[in-house]
């Protein structure tokens, strides 16, 4: 019977989801649970795939201000190993600690293939996936899946940095069964990087929510989303979401802001950016040192619930990283149609295109930035049609990625 449901789902003639003991588990190894894209797009999974009928488990360091909501991801909570030595950053000082979590991740995948013995394993992160991958394979885990959300090495990097990361990644790349890359970029970036990447890598978007818009509290949104155009004289609220480490190169954002008021010093203009970080001294004492206080919000870390209510009063999305995956803040505002000026990194363009739905910028142009402001509050036509475009989202949503992802293990597993 086996051997007949194989052939007819290897012929097309049925589903592999009705091929015997399709029941999946799927272990999940991520390093922080910051408000990130990864960070959402792992637990959504871990979420989705439950409701499902497959069993997901989750590693994670200790950290991250998503841990809280972990019950509403994974209700079971002898499915959630948090290891508070597992943190992002690598320890080269204390490389004992490094083994340690090795060693440790290695005997908590043991230790779940007693109850789940055809175990899967999906990393996410850069770390996560290097170690996670590893432990995986000394575990004797014959799946070992890895998500790239942008690669862990680039341009902006130490030479010796970059190079370490990549030789890491070249030797981790012969012992992954699969990847999947959320940006095309990355898939052909991946293909030209590791051998045989192109025959283990699959395309599945980073999503978001597909009710964003309707989580939006009362039945009025500024512009497009009320269908106005920006009203003479009101307040223009720009916004980002972002963590404050020098990947999301923030201060370039500031400077744009800035010389905002410096071409229209009568306008109305706030700048709010929902996030947290390391750099927040830093970013905190800028504002300061250039008197925007009273114009440039911190609203720190939100919980993900209220971010649609937050973004829904903005009138412009703004991003001005300098290495990315895809950012799903970018799909959650076209999700409410709000225009995108942003830097021309990573998967962007794949959602951005520019004059139609946003503008895009090369990287380090903060002064573009700050001219593609001004336009879209002095231009209502352009606002509009930017507003207005049609985007095609339908791959950027969660019931899309955990069906992609559930096909990609099934298949595997088969």
């Amino acid at each position: 019977m086996q051997a007949i449901l194989k052939l007819l789902v290897k012929k097309k003639l049925i589903g592999a989801r009705v091929s015997i003991n399709n029941k999946l588990n799927i272990l999940y190894i991520i390093t922080k649970l910051e408000l990130g894209g990864a960070q959402k797009v792992c637990l959504e999974l871990c979420k989705s795939l439950q409701a499902a009928g497959h069993t997901t488990c989750l590693i994670s360091g200790a950290e991250g201000q998503l841990v809280t909501q972990l019950p509403n991801y994974i209700p079971d909570s002898s499915q959630i190993i948090l290891l508070p030595s597992f943190k992002r950053e690598v320890s080269l000082k204390n490389l004992w600690l490094e083994l340690k979590n090795f060693y440790n991740l290695i005997l908590q995948i043991k230790k779940l293939q007693k109850t789940y013995p055809d175990l899967i394993v999906h990393a996410h992160s850069t770390k996560a996936g290097l170690l996670g991958r590893w432990a995986a394979l000394f575990a004797g885990v014959k799946k070992r899946v890895y998500t790239i959300h942008g690669y862990g090495f680039n341009q902006y990097q130490p030479k010796l940095v970059a190079g370490t990361i990549y030789f890491l990644e070249l030797m981790t790349s012969l012992i992954t069964t699969d990847y999947v890359c959320v940006s095309e970029l990355d898939l052909l970036a991946g293909a030209k990087l590791f051998p045989g990447f192109k025959r283990k890598a699959k395309l599945i978007r980073a999503a978001v929510d597909d009710q964003f818009p309707k989580h939006v509290r009362g039945e009025r949104l500024v512009g497009i989303a009320c269908g106005e155009f920006i009203e003479p004289y009101r307040t223009i609220t720009f916004g980002t979401v972002a963590c404050f480490k020098p990947q999301k190169n923030l201060f370039d954002l500031l400077r744009a802001f800035n010389q905002l008021k410096i071409l229209d010093p009568v306008g109305n203009y706030k700048l709010e950016i929902i996030g947290d970080g390391a750099l927040r001294l830093e970013i905190t004492a800028w504002i300061n040192a250039h008197n925007l206080q009273n114009y440039i919000i911190l609203h720190g870390w939100q919980a993900p619930e209220k971010l649609p209510n937050i973004m829904a009063q903005w009138h412009c999305f703004t991003l001005s990283s300098l290495w990315e995956g895809l950012p799903c803040a970018i799909v959650e505002a076209r999700c409410l149609k709000l225009p995108v000026l942003a830097y021309d990194t990573g998967g962007i363009k794949e959602i951005i295109f520019n004059h139609q739905n946003g503008f895009l910028y090369q990287q380090g142009d903060w002064l573009g930035l700050a001219n593609g402001m001004y336009n879209l509050a002095h231009n209502n036509l352009l606002y509009q049609k930017l507003s207005n475009y049609p985007d095609d989202l339908s791959n950027y949503s969660y019931s899309y990625m955990a069906q992609a992802h559930e096909k990609l293990y099934l298949a595997e597993k088969d």
